[in-house]
């Protein structure tokens, strides 16, 4: 998977949530839960949830095939994590 991000919000986010965009490939890699948000200025984004070191985390982002393009991450709300647990058993 190739992942892209404005820097600048990187950065934000990192300070924001304590997560950064750079640990993706970790969420994406491992199972996790694709839903769909709403759309904003007519691109669609979606929810990723999933787990980074033990911790559950939800990405949300948009597609530009082959590109994810990573908008936010943060800890994974407690309705995010009981359906991934139901899902996945974690």
């Amino acid at each position: 998977m190739v992942f892209e991000w404005d820097e600048e919000k990187r950065l934000k986010n990192i300070e924001k949530h304590g997560i950064d965009f750079v640990d993706a490939d970790i969420l994406f890699g491992n199972p996790h839960l694709i839903a769909q948000a709403k759309a904003v200025d007519g691109e669609q984004r979606w929810l990723a949830t999933g787990m980074i070191d033990e911790i559950y985390v939800t990405a949300v982002f948009s597609r530009r095939d082959p590109v994810i393009r990573m908008i936010s991450m943060r800890s994974a709300r407690n309705g995010e994590r009981k359906r991934h647990q139901e899902v996945f058993g974690n």
